[in-house]
């Protein structure tokens, strides 16, 4: 799991330059001694070098650099990394997406300097040498989950794969909806991290989760596991080891079948259907949802996609209020009389196989302010937050669904709301029962605030994503 090495950089000692001297002069008066500190703009002693790693491993540059009060930022290909300012930088479970060419800028109030660029080399690893980047999106991931079945014993495979000629229908509908938002001692389908007796076995699961999963999918999908891992060093019962994949179906570039991901606050589940994949329903949350630092790596989870939603709210220049003062238009989108402890439709189809539960409670009425109404660059946030869910998955896929979810004829019908405690003027994140969602003929977004659960005094988040057409490609029974 994520390992980030310790910050390494020296001090040296500031220079201290004496200015005037002490004496008498001609009015009998005596100056006085001063000193004034110069800083010592910044060099690399040690520069970073190259690192070559396969797919899952850690991989991490460095830097040593002497100068005053110095502060760093990695980039990678000319772009500065979020996050990324200390004297290390550390990828914990490396994809082929962070390949590439890095380089850091040491700075400080007397200049910078920057380093030599290094490359990141990522290798895939599976069954030898298989490598899964040159087909489709669904046959590349076909192709890492063969690598990863290549490396499990016989047991293992059979608790991972769940196939046709094993299962009925019924009783495979029945594993696609065994998932939850609840911690992993939850029984879900699949094998769990815990179960991996090989670091070949570690890289080709983490290899399958990028194969399935865009930059951001998978960047969410790693501090997801790093959060229970942090949660794990406060109270048991967490820890990234009891995440699972499970495979539904014969994967198969011709048939149905459905590759699921999940473990507590994730469940990603994808359905694929020929060269077609339906990524929903997509749950994910965080806790703490504050920057957090576990075994040497430090995260901040799903601060994008939160601040995406409430910029349709408040706080930005074209928000339906730009401050927290509130507005007609966002107390127009309040849902009045409606509380909410958590998301609305969670995993209320858990392990029914049916999808008549999730069916009912979508709402008919009260649904907030049409999305046709507000204004074009009202819309364009709109049209961001979904962005920032959707991009979790294959570029190819996200377009579609973009596509389809921000058409005209789409708005015209698409909802946004939001609820908090009773006299709120605006969406807080930090205050529970605040909820905001994004409700449409076919998307469903929601994102819930609330009180921690293991850490007390803050909130976190519960997030949503649902295709209300393609949930489990549609083929769920509703009766």
């Amino acid at each position: 799991m994520p390992m980030r090495q310790l910050l390494v950089f020296m001090l040296l000692p500031l220079t201290l330059a004496a200015c005037g001297g002490g004496g008498d002069d001609s009015s009998g008066s005596t100056s006085s001694s001063t000193t004034t500190t110069a800083v010592t703009a910044p060099s690399i002693t040690t520069q970073p070098a190259s690192v070559t790693v396969t797919t899952g491993s850690a991989a991490s540059f460095s830097v040593v650099a002497s100068g005053s009060s110095l502060s760093f930022q990695w980039y990678k290909a000319g772009t500065a990394i979020s996050g990324a300012t200390s004297a290390s930088y550390a990828v914990s479970a490396a994809a082929s997406s962070d390949a590439g060419d890095y380089y850091v800028v040491v700075t400080n109030s007397a200049g910078s300097v920057t380093s030599s660029t290094v490359t990141l080399t990522v290798t895939t690893s599976g069954s030898g040498t298989t490598t899964c980047a040159s087909g489709t999106y669904t046959e590349n991931v076909i192709c890492a989950v063969d690598a990863f079945k290549a490396t499990l014993t016989a047991s293992q495979l059979a608790t991972v794969q769940y196939s046709e000629s094993s299962y009925t229908t019924a009783q495979l509908n029945v594993y696609k909806t065994q998932w939850s938002n609840l911690p992993n001692a939850v029984s879900r389908a699949g094998l769990a991290l815990s179960s991996l007796t090989t670091s070949a076995q570690t890289a080709a699961f983490y290899a399958v989760a990028d194969a399935a999963l865009d930059d951001n999918g998978y960047e969410d999908f790693n501090g997801v596991l790093a959060a229970d891992d942090y949660l794990g060093t406060m109270q048991s019962g967490y820890g990234s080891s009891g995440y699972r994949i499970a495979i539904i179906g014969t994967p198969s570039t011709t048939g149905l079948w459905t590759l699921q991901l999940g473990g507590h606050h994730l469940a990603f589940n994808i359905a694929f259907n020929n060269s077609a994949a339906y990524p929903t329903p997509h749950h994910i949350g965080i806790e703490p949802k504050a920057s957090f630092t576990v075994n040497g790596a430090t995260y901040q989870v799903l601060a994008d996609k939160a601040a995406a939603m409430l910029a349709i709210f408040y706080g930005q220049s074209d928000s339906l209020s730009p401050t927290t003062s509130g507005s007609s238009a966002l107390t127009a989108a309040y849902l009045t009389g409606q509380t909410f402890s958590d998301i609305l439709i969670g995993a209320v189809e858990y392990n029914t196989g049916s999808y008549t539960t999730v069916a009912a409670k979508y709402p008919t009425s009260n649904r907030g302010t049409l999305v046709s109404s507000l204004t074009t660059a009202q819309q364009a946030l709109v049209t961001a937050a979904i962005t920032e869910f959707v991009s979790d998955y294959d570029s190819t896929i996200a377009a579609d669904l973009i596509s389809a979810y921000t058409s005209a004829s789409a708005y015209a019908n698409t909802y946004v709301a939001w609820g908090g405690p009773s006299g709120a003027a605006y969406p807080n994140i930090d205050t529970n029962t605040t909820y905001m969602r994004i409700d449409g003929p076919r998307v469903w977004i929601e994102i819930s605030c609330q009180s921690g659960v293991v850490i007390s005094n803050t909130t976190h988040y519960h997030m949503m994503f649902r295709d209300k057409v393609y949930d489990y490609y549609n083929e769920l029974s509703t009766n």
